[in-house]
């Protein structure tokens, strides 16, 4: 073979592998750069699903708590105030699942919806069956010795309004700063009834309550109540949130009904004067 065609014949093969040699270079860098494509791919995975979990985790968390603070049965923690006026901290009561109008008392102490925490009676009464006829907003202040009827404060709280027990052992300067802030523009739906069935339970002379929550206290804060009013007041869980006061006749029995007295002076002991008029829902 002539030298010049044995040449031809060498740089076509060194060309091959020449070529050869490239592409699997080639094939070798586009391997590279999948795996870095896949390790970058792989990585943003793992921070997405890390930044998904960092939100919805707590998220979930949270929905969890707010659900457990929200079931019948749970007991918060009182608050530092709550604690220096001796009070429980908020309890969520059983809630009934018709508002049932009756108009014969009720024993509540018997009833089956309301605070039970600690062994304690479900006094006072925070919802259920109730008469068709709300206390009259004329006062809004009940003292003990008229002798006020629960089955119709209960039907207050239905409406969203937050009503304050209190029974006879309270010393009469708490019981006069009650009324006087059922008077005040920021507490305008605000009840204040003497409970005059005994003495409230644990040892605890004055009960917050909205529809289906109650705090035990043994003093009157006006620090706690207006905690307790801000955050409960036309609760979303009362029936009728927001409505006023439904006056008229009670269709109590003649001996059951609390006798009229004067409109309410300063003193604890003023009683305000019951409505015989209006509209039944």
């Amino acid at each position: 073979m002539p030298k010049s065609s044995a040449r031809r014949n060498d740089t076509r093969r060194a060309n091959r592998d020449r070529r050869a040699r490239l592409e699997e270079l080639r094939k070798q860098q586009r391997a590279a750069e999948r795996r870095k494509n896949y390790m970058f791919i792989g990585a943003g995975i793992v921070v997405a699903l890390g930044l998904i979990a960092g939100a919805v985790i707590p998220a979930y968390e949270h929905d969890q708590a707010v659900a457990r603070k929200n079931k019948p049965g749970y007991q918060a923690k009182p608050t530092a105030a709550e604690r220096a006026a001796g009070c429980t901290g908020v309890h969520n009561d059983p809630v009934s699942a018709a508002a049932i109008h009756v108009t014969q008392p009720i024993d509540y102490s018997k009833e089956k919806y309301g605070d039970t925490s600690g062994g304690t009676p479900p006094i006072p009464p925070s919802n259920g069956r109730h008469n068709p006829v709300t206390l009259p907003d004329t006062s809004r202040f009940y003292p003990v010795a008229q002798k006020p009827r629960p089955e119709r404060a209960v039907h207050d709280l239905e409406h969203g309004y937050v009503v304050v027990w209190y029974d006879s052992k309270l010393p009469a300067n708490q019981v006069a700063q009650l009324q006087s802030m059922t008077q005040l523009p920021n507490f305008s739906r605000l009840y204040v009834v003497g409970w005059w069935q005994g003495d409230l339970p644990a040892g605890k002379h004055v009960v917050l309550t909205s529809w289906g929550r109650t705090d035990r206290c043994s003093s009157a804060s006006q620090s706690v109540i207006g905690t307790f009013y801000s955050q409960h007041l036309n609760s979303s869980i009362a029936p009728e949130q927001g409505l006023g006061p439904i006056t008229g006749s009670d269709n109590y029995p003649a001996e059951t009904l609390p006798a009229s007295s004067p409109p309410p002076s300063t003193a604890p002991s003023a009683s305000p004067k019951p409505s015989t008029t209006g509209s039944k829902k």
